[in-house]
């Protein structure tokens, strides 16, 4: 007790150099600790981007391809599924429901997804429902043929377009909005804007797979139909919403009644006779796939890490440069702990202890500081990066990290404290002027 009041009246007496130190400490471990955190938060938010979805059902291919394109709107499908074949799997006993996803238009670089009402019900974000800033999802067409062309967006959309409801805004053929490709006749009414979910959906366009088709009745090879260049501001040339059946789907999103059949509803799936105009179709678990796609850039994750580490490293190796610059200024203080009976390895504790308490609170301070600004930064965070972040305690891997910095911290006060020892045991009772 009487060495640890010793070291904090020590410590008080350069308080002001000690303190830069640990601050600079401070602040590598909340980089280190921030980087893992929002790393795992981000791998959360990935894997859990259809979270409540037990099977991903496209054309057979690669299951890569089909969840780039039909979750994260990446890339173009290749070909499509038959419409048809979203009834047939809707009768199967273990599927409880289905969303259909329909794509290949945009809107300001910002892609569209033609689905139905059902969406709105049926989707999670890590296994929390989907929720409006403002407004509502859009209308069945079915029930009020007024609402076909209305229109849901993302915060993401919603922000970067600043727009706000009832805002009208023209949709294009596919991603090259070029005057030709423009669907300038057929102006969407924007009924809802969702809040911020960390996941693919901040940046998507939602309209319903009847005002999907009705904009390309009359297309071809990508050219707008000669019979709406006449009247461009006209929504009179609209088909009926009973004419308005998609004949093919991107993909399909389907919910199970329970998960234990999701092996035995895949196979039957896959297994579904072909009809004259159906594709061969695969279905795809989206945890398992989507952790395989996370591998791809686990290169860049491993890379934040290792900078992470190297800002601590570097930031223990400032306690240690400042401690040794300090100890000459100390040899007379530690001449006077000889003359009061200390030894050289009463030197040598002293000073290791206050090397590695000054790393510690700093390590805690960082610790803490890390829980602090995670809370504080939560919706930034998720509006401006769609990193969607958990305040929890850290994880296994940022306590092994926090381990490891306090056995760097305890080697890292070794050095100053060696080097204290040498000179009491030089300077003796008689230190230098």
């Amino acid at each position: 007790m009487f060495w640890l009041k010793l070291v904090f009246k020590s410590a008080w007496s350069r308080k002001y150099s000690l303190s830069l130190v640990a601050v600079s400490v401070c602040l590598s471990v909340i980089v280190l600790l921030g980087v893992q955190q929002i790393r795992a938060d981000a791998k959360h938010s990935f894997s859990n981007a259809l979270s409540g979805v037990d099977l991903v059902v496209g054309p057979r291919g690669s299951q890569t391809d089909l969840l780039l394109y039909s979750v994260f709107q990446l890339g173009t499908p290749t070909q499509n599924m038959p419409y048809a074949d979203l009834q047939r799997i809707k009768e199967m006993p273990a599927v409880a429901w289905t969303i259909p996803i329909q794509l290949g238009d945009s809107f300001d670089g910002f892609p569209v997804m033609g689905t139905s009402v059902d969406f709105f019900k049926h989707y999670r974000s890590s296994g929390t429902p989907l929720s409006f800033q403002s407004g509502q999802a859009f209308q069945d067409p079915s029930d009020d043929a007024n609402s076909l062309l209305q229109v849901v967006v993302g915060a993401e959309v919603a922000e970067s377009k600043k727009l706000k409801l009832q805002d009208a805004f023209a949709l294009t053929h596919g991603y090259q909005a070029i005057e030709e490709t423009v669907h300038s006749d057929h102006p969407f009414k924007l009924v809802g804007i969702l809040k911020p979910t960390g996941t693919p959906l901040d940046r998507s366009v939602l309209i319903s797979l009847e005002a999907f088709e009705a904009l390309h009745v009359g297309w071809g090879f990508g050219l707008r139909p000669s019979a709406f260049d006449a009247k461009p501001d006209s929504q009179s040339s609209l088909p009926s919403v009973a004419e308005l059946r998609p004949s093919e789907l991107t993909a399909v999103w389907v919910g199970l009644h329970s998960r234990t059949d999701v092996f035995a509803a895949r196979k039957a799936i896959e297994g579904m006779t072909p009809t004259k105009s159906s594709v061969p179709l695969m279905a795809v678990l989206p945890g398992v796939a989507l952790d395989e796609l996370w591998q791809i850039v686990r290169v860049v994750e491993n890379a934040l890490i290792v900078m992470g580490i190297l800002v601590a490293i570097c930031s223990l190796l400032g306690v240690v440069s400042v401690l040794l610059v300090g100890l000459s200024a100390r040899r007379k203080e530690l001449a006077i702990y000889r003359s009061l009976g200390a030894g050289p390895l009463s030197i040598f504790k002293l000073v290791a202890l206050e090397s590695f308490l000054v790393c510690l609170f700093a390590i805690v301070g960082g610790v803490m500081g890390t829980q602090i600004l995670i809370f504080l930064l939560q919706d930034p965070l998720l509006q401006s990066f769609g990193i969607q972040t958990r305040h929890v305690w850290p994880s296994s891997d940022a306590w092994l990290s926090i381990g490891l910095l306090l056995g760097c911290a305890l080697l890292a006060s070794l050095l100053p404290a060696w080097r204290a020892y040498r000179m009491s045991l030089s300077d003796g009772l008689n230190p230098p002027n």
